[in-house]
């Protein structure tokens, strides 16, 4: 009788902490990042500041990614990312609410006690779900499953597979998304010293030193280059291995193919891109640079690109996916999380602007 009463409450307390206890901390950072979605989604970009605001919220996001997916595979090392996540935010919550006067805007439209309950449940929730993950035994027994940390173990989606296998894998996809991201964030950079050389007659052109989405902005992120990174990994690196064997291994006349492949791919890119965003030639106009088509793209350009994106193909892509592939899967894996968190805030926070209509708030 006592053997069953014993067994009849652990499994209570099982069904009890799973569904319940872990799904409350499961529901606090999905909170946390939805409510950060939606300040980044009323919030102008010229009013989020790049100081503790910024810092924070990509914790958020990151960690808070990375912690959802580590709870859903019950790893033990959910706790500790989970913990970390949430004393930090909470941590720089309060430096930012005390020092900075983070939702002081945000207190004249919804009212002093709204703005105390939301920092409230700020505060306390970040505590109870970091004693949960610390002390409580339950989360212990919940979260036991080991990480994924054998080396190669994403070793199933080398380049060397044909496409149409490669496709049908996880990692591809998980890879591509990464790429994405990352050149997205790397652009931004790469036109800031684009621009820079212009300063320096390196190149021909003019820019715009007031531009506050490139010189201010800082994360921005630019799509167009992450388009040119999964164009490069679906139709440009498979084509340059494809005209290796075309041309009998000739690596020359393979790579001298391949440039004027990616001069066409990056220049139909930049001209799409332009006729969609920039028709009112507000972000660049090529119309007084020689051999310009309708301001949207020109030689110049064109050209620089080009030669970008055949290093990118010949050198750093291959680089990249095999590091990728040599990396242990749970490694991967969290890295993909965290820059998908991270990306979803930027794309809320600069890629929709109706502030004006709502006054706008700083997070």
């Amino acid at each position: 009788m006592k053997g069953s009463c014993m067994a009849l409450a652990q499994s209570s307390d099982t069904v009890n902490d799973k569904p319940i206890r872990l799904r409350l901390c499961q529901a606090y950072f999905g909170f946390a990042m939805l409510l950060a979605l939606v300040f980044g989604f009323l919030c102008s970009p010229h009013m989020f500041e790049y100081d503790i605001s910024m810092v924070r919220v990509l914790l958020l996001m990151a960690g808070g990614s990375v912690t959802l997916w580590l709870m859903s595979q019950r790893a033990r090392s959910a706790r500790a990312v989970g913990a970390i996540t949430a004393i930090a935010y909470a941590l720089l919550a309060m430096v930012d609410h005390a020092a900075f006067g983070a939702l002081d805007t945000f207190a004249t439209y919804a009212g002093g006690p709204a703005t105390t309950a939301l920092m409230i449940a700020e505060y306390a929730g970040a505590a109870a779900v970091a004693a949960y993950l610390i002390f409580s035994p339950q989360a212990k027994r919940v979260l036991k499953n080991p990480p994924d940390l054998v080396p190669g173990a994403s070793s199933g989606h080398s380049w060397d597979m044909p496409m149409r296998e490669r496709v049908r894998t996880r990692v591809f996809w998980r890879d591509l998304m990464i790429y994405f991201i990352v050149f997205s964030l790397l652009g931004h950079w790469a036109e800031i010293l684009f621009c820079k050389l212009i300063v320096a007659g390196v190149f021909m052109g003019d820019y715009d030193p007031t531009n506050a989405m490139l010189w201010s902005q800082w994360l921005f992120p630019f799509t167009a280059e992450g388009a040119a990174a999964v164009a490069i990994v679906l139709i440009l690196h498979p084509a340059s291995r494809w005209l290796v064997k075309k041309t009998g291994g000739r690596i020359w006349l393979a790579v001298l193919l391949s440039f004027l492949l990616n001069a066409l791919v990056c220049t139909s890119i930049d001209f799409t891109t332009g006729m969609i965003a920039n028709q009112d030639y507000a972000l660049w106009d090529y119309r007084a640079l020689p051999f310009n088509f309708m301001g949207q793209v020109c030689l110049q350009n064109s050209m620089v690109y080009s030669i970008a994106a055949t290093l990118i193909v010949w050198v750093f892509y291959p680089l990249l996916d095999k590091a990728l592939r040599r990396m242990p899967r749970g490694v991967a894996n969290a890295i993909g999380f965290g820059l998908l968190g991270m990306y979803l805030f930027l794309a809320m926070l600069y890629f929709f602007d109706i502030a004006a209509l709502f006054g706008g708030w700083k997070l």
